[in-house]
């Protein structure tokens, strides 16, 4: 079954790369590799060249190292392929940290050289009506999640003693168990706690799209509040398809503990459902692009005005701005959200965030 690994692998990681490669021509018409920029600028021939040069380096690396995975993967024994897949891992997120914080800093030589007329600061546009409008669905939707956890829990509950002796715990890529535990109530709900550990995360992601700071085009105030609203909505959405596809893969799990099912159907279902989710995160970041730029999209904007924050921007991708009383903040880099360092409560978010990922691996031992 070592197809079906590579199979996935390619599903997986070639949407990732894609996203990569493309990520310069995704972001809003006012930031350019992490740096403030006007549209203007941003639709000048020389930032133009820049975003088509990132593609062919980034495109190149990324297919250098899956061919180089996938090579491995073929041709070596089950430590090999875990090695393999950490390691093309490992350097997929070395390569773009390196060519991120090389055009981060060739584009910001590049805004110095930009005559000032071509940018414009100091106009910021505010809705003061955007969060009366849908931008998140509530967190009420996750009770559906919490009800499949718990209902999963009850069950295995009432069936604990219909439970081999041996459960068994992960599977190779040639379909063989590779780990095993001794049948215990800490072995038989640790998917529940999982479950529950994700969906809190889960529940104040979607908090964080809704409080996080609005980030408008002064250019194109209406337009660009309305393209945001929307932004957050989808991505609200798939946040909650994401957890309940979680969700039901970890019940999934629990119940072949129970059944001890065909070991091939075991490992398409483990490996189909992260690579449903991903494929989803990719055709939204297509479709929408940063802060909802690509929805409803219009002709290339003339506008010469830029937020200029970039003492702000550390690298271009961590915020630390004491002046701002935001917590959370849409990512510089990238699409998603971050928060404000300057802010103490930012850190202990981090920790949280930090704790609630540890414990559901924790508990999915």
């Amino acid at each position: 079954m070592i197809w079906i690994l590579a199979l996935t692998t390619v599903v997986m990681f070639i949407p990732i790369a894609i996203s990569l490669v493309v990520m310069p021509f995704l972001t809003r018409e006012t930031v350019s590799f992490g740096i403030s920029v006007s549209e203007e600028m941003y639709h000048s021939p020389q930032l133009r060249r820049m975003r088509k040069q990132y593609a062919w380096i980034s495109g190149i690396l990324y297919t250098l190292l899956l061919t180089a995975c996938l090579f491995t993967l073929l041709q070596t024994d089950e430590g090999g392929q875990s090695y393999a897949l950490s390691s093309y891992i490992l350097m997929m997120v070395i390569g773009s940290a390196a060519i991120n914080l090389a055009f981060y800093l060739r584009m910001k030589k590049v805004k110095a050289s930009f005559p000032p007329n071509t940018i414009k600061s100091g106009k910021i546009a505010v809705d003061t009506r955007f969060r009366s409008h849908k931008i998140t669905i509530s967190n009420r939707w996750f009770a559906l999640h919490t009800a499949i956890a718990l209902t999963s829990a009850a069950l295995a509950l009432a069936y604990y003693d219909e439970f081999p002796a041996t459960l068994a715990m992960k599977f190779g890529s040639h379909g063989e168990i590779t780990h095993s535990a001794a049948k215990s109530l800490q072995a038989v709900l640790a998917p529940n706690l999982t479950q529950l550990a994700l969906i809190a995360l889960f529940m104040f992601l979607n908090r964080m799209i809704h409080k996080s700071k609005q980030q408008i085009n002064p250019d194109h105030p209406e337009l660009s509040a309305r393209q945001n609203a929307v932004f957050r909505l989808r991505w609200s959405m798939f946040n909650a398809v994401a957890c309940m596809m979680i969700v039901l893969l970890l019940s999934f799990i629990q119940l072949n503990m129970r059944f001890q099912l065909q070991s091939g159907i075991v490992m398409l279902v483990s490996l189909l459902f992260p690579s449903l989710i991903i494929i989803m995160a990719f055709v939204l970041s297509l479709t929408t692009g940063q802060g909802g730029r690509l929805i409803n999209r219009t002709s290339p904007g003339g506008g010469t005005t830029a937020v200029n924050d970039d003492r702000y921007w550390k690298l271009g991708f961590v915020y630390y701005n004491p002046n701002d009383p935001a917590l959370f903040v849409e990512k510089r880099m990238g699409i998603g959200w971050t928060v404000n360092f300057a802010r103490p409560t930012a850190w202990m978010v981090t920790a949280g965030i930090l704790i609630a990922v540890l414990a559901a691996i924790f508990f999915g031992k």
